[in-house]
C-alpha cells in the first residue's frame, strides 16, 4: 500500500519538476518589454466563439423574454460610415450603372454604422450587392463578411456571412473525340442580386435576426473574402412562412385541365450558386438521356451536392393556371437510413412552412419523391399561367439541436479526460487501488450525464429519420461504452482510450449531420390527378443494365490497351474532373501544337500499374502516382530514367531538390513531382490574443508557451508519426550516404528521438488526437502542425473562423552559425508525380517526354489549376509542385508569403530497398516509449537493428551485396543542406 501511495504522489511531483527545470521561468510567455505575462485563468475564454451560442439557441431565449420583433424598415445610409479600421478599402463610387454604391476593393478591415432604433425587436437585415467581376480583381467564390451588433457577435453565424454568386454552364456541350461529353465550363451571372442576411452555410430555412435596443446601436461589418460593392443595407421586419394548410385554404377554386406533365431534365439547370455542384454520369435503366457505352452527363448533385446553402434553380412554362404536384427523380443513397433536407421555393420564396427543410428520405436506388404531407397527399401548388422557378437548397436546420448538443458534450469529454490524466499522472500504475468516488469526485455522475445525452442523441435521431442508422448506432455504442464504465466506476482511471474513443466517436458523427447529399435526374411539374411516370427500375431492367454496363466495359475505348503510334496512352491516377480537365486541355493545346491525340485514362487502382506491367500494356505515361510506387518500378526497371531524355536538367532543376530526393535511385531520375503537400502551422489569432501568446519561431518558443497552453486547457498539436521536423532540423540523415544502412545510430539521431518522444512524455503533448480540424475549429486545439489537406478543409468547410485563423511556417531549430532551420517532409507527406517506362518504343518515349514537359510547364499547370477550381469549386484548389503555377492559384498573400518560406525547406525521405521498415520501426519505437514507457535509448537499438536486417535482405535480393554481406554497389543518396532559392517568389 505505501508503495501504490508513493508511487501515485510520486510520478506526478517529477514530472511537475522535471517540466519546471526543463523550462524554468522560459516557460512562461512574456510581453516585449520583457514582464512575464499574467493571466487570470478565470478570466480567459479557451475560444471565443465556442461560447457564442447557436442561433436557434438565442432565438429560443427571445421567444422566452418575448422580445417583439420589429415593425418598420430602417434604411442604412451607406455614405454614414461612423467608424472604420484604418486598412478598409472602402469608398462611395459608381459600379456596373450604379452610383453612390459602397465600393470594398479588397477583402480585409471593417466599417461602422450607427442605427437609432425607435422600437427594440428583431429585425431582418438585408442588401443589395454585386461582387467584383474577374476583371476588376474577383473570382468565382462567394464573397464573405462577419457582422458584429453592439461590440459583440450575437451567435456564432455571425461569424460568416456569404453572399453567394450564381452560375449556369456554357452551351453548346462538348464531346472528345470518342463521343464522350466532357465538363462544361462556367459561365458567372452577374447582375445586382438583393438577399435577406443568412448564415454562410444556410443552416436556417429563415433569415437571422438580430436584436436591436431601442435608441443608437453599432453594426460592425468587415469584409472577409471577395471584393464587392454593395447599393443598400436595410433593417426589415421579420417575414413570416404560412403554414400549407392556410397557403391551401387560400387558393382559387380553379383547377387545371391539361393533363400535359412538365418534365424537366435536372442537368438542364437555370442557374447554380456554387461552382462546386456538378452534373454526372449515371448509367441507370431509367435515367435520361441515356448512355451507356459513352459518357454523358444526365443528372446533377450527388456527393457534390451537399453543403448547407448550395442551391440549383430551374425554370419552367405553365400551360394554364391551376393546381399541380411536383415530383422528383431522385437518387438518395449516400447515407444509409439518413434523410437528405432541401429548402424548396417557388417563384423566390417558399411558399409554405412544410418546404422548409423537406427530407427525402434514404433509397438504396433511384426512386420517385413527391412533394406530399402523408402517403399519396401531395402538396398541391397553385401556378398561374407562364414562366416559374423552382429553387432546391440544401440545409441540415433540423440537425442543429443535436450539433449544439454535440458540443457541449464534447467539451465535457475533454474536460472529463483531462482530470482523469491529472489523477493518473498520465500513466496506468496497475499496483494501485482507486476509490473513484473519493479520488476523482464527481466523476461518474458526470459521465452518467453524458449517458443521459447519448441516449438523447439516439432518440433525437429516431425521430428525425425513423430508422436506425450509423449515426444513431453509434451513439447507441457510447451508451453502452458508458454503460460498462459505470457498472465498474473503480476501473475509469485505467479506461482514457475508452473515453478518448467517445469522443472521437462523437466528433465523426458532425460532417454526418451536416452533409447532406442528393442527386436529381428529373423533375416533374403535373396536374394534381394525372398519373406521373415511373421512375424506379424492375429487376429485369437493372440485371440487363448491369450486363450492358459489363459488355461495353469490354469495347476498345474502355480497354487499357496500348493505342496507335500516333497516340499517347495516358493514365491518371485521380478523380474524373481531373481527367476530364487535361484531356480538353490536351485536345484544345497539346494536339494542335504536336499532331499527336492524347487519350487520357481515369485509373483508381495503382496497382494496375503492375498488373499492367505484368500483362504488357503499360501506359506511355501515368500521372498521379505516389513517390514509392516509382520507386517499386524503378527498382524493377520498369521506369524510365529520364535523366537521359532532352531537357531533362532544366525541368528537373525547377522543382526543389528536397522534392525530387524520392525520385532519385542509383544515380537516375524516375518521377516529376506533380504535386506538393506542404506543412505549415496553423494557429487561432483569436485565441493566442486572448492567452497574451505569440506565434512560435522556433522550438524553444513552443516549449515556452506550453505552460500557458496546459493551464488554460488547450494544446499544441503535432502529428505523432512525423518525425521529420526534430530529426532533418538537427542535421539527422537516416540513412548512410551509401544507403546502405540506417543512420539512426549517429549521436545526434539520438538525441532527436528523444526530443521527438519528450514532446508527447514530457511536453505533454496529445499522443492521439481524434480529429485536429475539429478541435482547432471549435478553439480546443488553437494551434498545431498539418498539412495542405487542413488547409483545404479550413478553407472550404470552416467559414464561421475564416478571419480567425492564419498560418506560418513551422517552428524551427536554431543553427551554430545563428540562422533557423524549417526542414520538414517525410512522414505523412504523400505528393503525386508522373512516371514513363522503359517498355514503350523508343519513338513513343519521346511523344511521351514532349507531353510530360507541356503538362509540367508554368503555363498548362497553371491553366489547369485555375481550371479546376474555377469550374468546380474552391475544393479543387491545385497544389501543383510547379512553384511559378503555385503562385498562381487563388491564394491569400499572407498565406502564400508563409506557404512560400516554408517551401524553401521541404526535405523528402529518400528510398532504398528494404526502406519501409525505417517508417515502420521508428513508429515502434515511438510506441515503446511513449505508450510503454521504455527506456529511449532501448527502444531506438530495437529499432536499428531491426532496420538493418531488412536492409540487408533486400540488398542481396537486388543484388547491392551478394550472400556473404559483400557490397557489390553503393547508392550515392543526394544530400539536401541549404534551403532553396527557387522558391523565392515575388507574390506582391
Amino acid at each position: 500500500m505505501a508503495k501504490r501511495w508513493y508511487k501515485a504522489v510520486s510520478y506526478p511531483l517529477i514530472i511537475m519538476i522535471l517540466s519546471v527545470a526543463v523550462l524554468g521561468v522560459a516557460g512562461f510567455p512574456r510581453h516585449s518589454d520583457g514582464e512575464q505575462a499574467k493571466a487570470d485563468p478565470s478570466e480567459i475564454m479557451s475560444n471565443p466563439l465556442s461560447q457564442d451560442p447557436y442561433f436557434y439557441e438565442v432565438k429560443k431565449q427571445w421567444e422566452k423574454d418575448q422580445v417583439p420583433a420589429g415593425m418598420r424598415d430602417i434604411p442604412i445610409h451607406l455614405k454614414s460610415i461612423a467608424n472604420q479600421s484604418p486598412d478598409a478599402a472602402v469608398q462611395m463610387g459608381s459600379y456596373q450603372g450604379e452610383n453612390d454604391v459602397l465600393l470594398w476593393s479588397k477583402p480585409r478591415g471593417w466599417i461602422e454604422y450607427v442605427v437609432d432604433v425607435e422600437q427594440e425587436g428583431l429585425y431582418e437585415m438585408a442588401a443589395e450587392y454585386f461582387p467584383y467581376t474577374e476583371e476588376d480583381g474577383g473570382s468565382k467564390q462567394p464573397v464573405m463578411m462577419t457582422i458584429q451588433l453592439n461590440g459583440q457577435f450575437p451567435y456564432r453565424e455571425a461569424h460568416s456571412i456569404s453572399f453567394e454568386r450564381e452560375f449556369v454552364d456554357q452551351k453548346p456541350e462538348k464531346f472528345d473525340a470518342d463521343g464522350n461529353q466532357l465538363r462544361s465550363l462556367l459561365t458567372e451571372i452577374t447582375g445586382w442580386k438583393s438577399k435577406v442576411i443568412r448564415d454562410s452555410q444556410n443552416a436556417y430555412a429563415t433569415p437571422l435576426l438580430w436584436h436591436l435596443k431601442k435608441g443608437k446601436n453599432t453594426i460592425r461589418i468587415a469584409v472577409l473574402r471577395q471584393p464587392v460593392a454593395i447599393k443598400s443595407i436595410r433593417l426589415q421586419a421579420p417575414s413570416t412562412i404560412q403554414s400549407y394548410d392556410e397557403v391551401h385554404q387560400a387558393y382559387p377554386s380553379t383547377t387545371a385541365t391539361a393533363q400535359n406533365i412538365i418534365e424537366l431534365e435536372a442537368e438542364n439547370f437555370t442557374s447554380k450558386n456554387s461552382s462546386s455542384i456538378q452534373t454526372q454520369y449515371d448509367r441507370s435503366p431509367l435515367t435520361t438521356p441515356k448512355s451507356l457505352d459513352l459518357v454523358r452527363f444526365n443528372t446533377i448533385g450527388g456527393s457534390v451536392w451537399y453543403k448547407g446553402g448550395q442551391a440549383v434553380s430551374w425554370d419552367f412554362d405553365v400551360p394554364e393556371d391551376g393546381l399541380y404536384k411536383i415530383a422528383f427523380r431522385v437518387k438518395q443513397n449516400f447515407r444509409k437510413n439518413l434523410s437528405a433536407f432541401r429548402t424548396i421555393s417557388i417563384d423566390g420564396r417558399v411558399p409554405f412552412k412544410e418546404l422548409s427543410n423537406y427530407p427525402f428520405a434514404y433509397h438504396s436506388d433511384w426512386y420517385g419523391a413527391t412533394l406530399e404531407q402523408g402517403e399519396n397527399e401531395p402538396y398541391t401548388f397553385h401556378l398561374t399561367k407562364g414562366k416559374h422557378s423552382i429553387r432546391l437548397e440544401a440545409g441540415y436546420e433540423p440537425y442543429v439541436p443535436m450539433l449544439a448538443l454535440i458540443d457541449q458534450m464534447s467539451s465535457e469529454i475533454r474536460n472529463i479526460s483531462q482530470e482523469i490524466r491529472i489523477a493518473t499522472g498520465n500513466s496506468e500504475d496497475e499496483y494501485r487501488v482507486w476509490d473513484v468516488a473519493k479520488d476523482i469526485p464527481g466523476i461518474t455522475d458526470r459521465l452518467q450525464r453524458l449517458k443521459q445525452q447519448f441516449e438523447l442523441l439516439t432518440e433525437q435521431m429516431g425521430q428525425i429519420n425513423q430508422e436506425t442508422n450509423s449515426v444513431s448506432q453509434t451513439f447507441r455504442t457510447s451508451v453502452q461504452d458508458l454503460k460498462d464504465l459505470l457498472d465498474e466506476p473503480n476501473e475509469i482511471p485505467y479506461s482514457q482510450l475508452t473515453i478518448g474513443s467517445l469522443q472521437e466517436k462523437l466528433e465523426s458523427q458532425r460532417s454526418q449531420l451536416m452533409d447532406s447529399q442528393l442527386q436529381i435526374d428529373k423533375l416533374f411539374i403535373a396536374p394534381v390527378d394525372a398519373a406521373l411516370p415511373r421512375m424506379e427500375a424492375g429487376f429485369f431492367e437493372k440485371v440487363g443494365g448491369m450486363f450492358a454496363s459489363l459488355y461495353y466495359s469490354f469495347t476498345a475505348d474502355n480497354q487499357l490497351s496500348r493505342q496507335n503510334d500516333q497516340e499517347l496512352n495516358v493514365w491518371m491516377f485521380k478523380g474524373r474532373d481531373y481527367v476530364d480537365e487535361l484531356q480538353q486541355l490536351s485536345d484544345e493545346k497539346f494536339t494542335p501544337q504536336t499532331g499527336v491525340r492524347v487519350k487520357v485514362n481515369l485509373i483508381q487502382s495503382p496497382d494496375l500499374l503492375v498488373l499492367g506491367k505484368a500483362a504488357g500494356i503499360l501506359p506511355d505515361v501515368a500521372i498521379g502516382v505516389t513517390n514509392t510506387s516509382i520507386f517499386d518500378l524503378a527498382l524493377r526497371h520498369a521506369a524510365l530514367d529520364l535523366h537521359q531524355l532532352p531537357g531533362a536538367d532544366k525541368l528537373v532543376d525547377s522543382f526543389h531538390p528536397g522534392a525530387m530526393i524520392p525520385y532519385r535511385y542509383d544515380g537516375g531520375i524516375y518521377g516529376i513531382p506533380e504535386t506538393t503537400n506542404f506543412k505549415v502551422l496553423f494557429y487561432r489569432k483569436d485565441i493566442l490574443k486572448q492567452l497574451g501568446l505569440s506565434v512560435p519561431n522556433t522550438w524553444d518558443d513552443v516549449y515556452a508557451m506550453l505552460p500557458t497552453l496546459l493551464q488554460n486547457e488547450s494544446n499544441f498539436y503535432v502529428d505523432p508519426a512525423d518525425f521529420s521536423y526534430l530529426f532533418f532540423q538537427n542535421g539527422v540523415e537516416l540513412y548512410t550516404q551509401d544507403g546502405l544502412s540506417t543512420a539512426l545510430g549517429e549521436p545526434q539521431a539520438f538525441e532527436a528521438f528523444k526530443k521527438w518522444t519528450d514532446l508527447f512524455n514530457v511536453y505533454g503533448l496529445e499522443r492521439q488526437v481524434a480529429s485536429f480540424y475539429n478541435q482547432f475549429r471549435d478553439g480546443t486545439l488553437p494551434i498545431g502542425i498539418a498539412d495542405f489537406n487542413q488547409y483545404m478543409q479550413l478553407l472550404v468547410a470552416a467559414p464561421e473562423i475564416l478571419n480567425e485563423w492564419g498560418i506560418a511556417p513551422i517552428p524551427g531549430t536554431k543553427q551554430p552559425d545563428g540562422t533557423i532551420a524549417r526542414w520538414s517532409g517525410g512522414a505523412g507527406i504523400t505528393p503525386t508525380a508522373s512516371v514513363l517506362f522503359n517498355d514503350t518504343p523508343k519513338e513513343k518515349q519521346d511523344l511521351a517526354w514532349k507531353f510530360l514537359q507541356w503538362y509540367m510547364s508554368d503555363e498548362i499547370q497553371t491553366e489547369y489549376g485555375l481550371n479546376l477550381e474555377q469550374y468546380r469549386g474552391e475544393a479543387f484548389r491545385w497544389n501543383s509542385a510547379n512553384v511559378n503555377a503555385f503562385v498562381n492559384m487563388p491564394w491569400k498573400t499572407e498565406d502564400l508569403q508563409a506557404i512560400l518560406e516554408q517551401w524553401k525547406w521541404i526535405k523528402d525521405i529518400p528510398n532504398v530497398p528494404g526502406g519501409y521498415m525505417t517508417l515502420r520501426e521508428l513508429g515502434f519505437a515511438w510506441n515503446r516509449v511513449a505508450i510503454d514507457g521504455e527506456n529511449v535509448r532501448i527502444s531506438l537499438e530495437k529499432a536499428i537493428k531491426e532496420i538493418n536486417r531488412e536492409l540487408r535482405r533486400k540488398q542481396q535480393e537486388f543484388n547491392f551485396t551478394d550472400s556473404d554481406g559483400n557490397v557489390l554497389k553503393k547508392l550515392d543518396l543526394p544530400q539536401v543542406t541549404v534551403p532553396w532559392k527557387g522558391a523565392e517568389v515575388d507574390v506582391d
